[in-house]
C-alpha cells in the first residue's frame, strides 16, 4: 500500500492512497472511486476482475456499469472462449448509496491466447434524478485505482 505523509505544525498524519485519491476526486467533482484487483492464471489463460465501487456523492447512484476489454501484446482485443463478443462488463443494478462501497466480480474468463492488458472502455451510471453520466476518457485514470 502506498502511503503519503503530511506534516502540520510538527505532527505527522498518515494518509492512504485511497484517502488522498478520494479527497482529490471530491475536490474536482468526480463522483466515484473504483478499485480493480485483477486475478489471473496466465498458464490457463484465465482472467478475473474483483471491483469495488465507492459512491463519493451525497446522492444515490444506480445502473453502474464498467465496460472492459482484454488485449494481447499487439493490442488486439481478445474474445473469451465462451463468448461471441470481446467486452467484459461489471454491472451493479442496485442503488449505491452515498459513502458506501459495492463489489462486482467479472469472470473468470478463459482466452485461447495469453492476454497482456486490460482496457477500460467506459464507466457510466445514473443518478437518482435519472440523469445518465459517463466518466470521460480523460478522467478514467483519476477514478480508477489498479491493485
Amino acid at each position: 500500500m502506498f502511503v503519503t505523509s503530511l506534516a502540520s505544525c510538527g505532527t505527522s498524519i498518515q494518509k492512504s492512497n485511497f484517502e488522498t485519491r478520494k479527497e482529490f476526486l471530491k475536490e474536482v467533482g468526480l463522483p466515484i472511486l473504483v478499485s480493480i484487483h485483477p486475478r489471473h492464471n496466465k498458464e490457463k489463460k484465465e482472467l478475473q476482475l474483483y471491483i469495488k465501487t465507492e459512491n463519493l456523492t451525497k446522492i444515490n447512484i444506480s445502473k453502474f456499469q464498467i465496460l472492459f476489454f482484454a488485449s494481447d501484446e499487439k493490442k488486439q482485443f481478445l474474445i473469451p472462449e465462451e463468448q461471441k463478443t470481446p467486452e467484459l462488463i461489471c454491472s451493479i443494478q442496485r442503488s449505491i448509496v452515498p459513502n458506501s462501497i459495492y463489489k462486482c466480480h467479472v469472470g473468470p474468463f478463459v482466452y485461447t491466447q495469453i492476454w497482456n492488458a486490460i482496457h477500460i472502455q467506459s464507466i457510466s451510471f445514473t443518478t437518482e434524478d435519472q440523469i445518465r453520466h459517463v466518466i470521460s476518457e480523460d478522467d478514467l485514470d483519476d477514478v480508477v485505482i489498479w491493485l
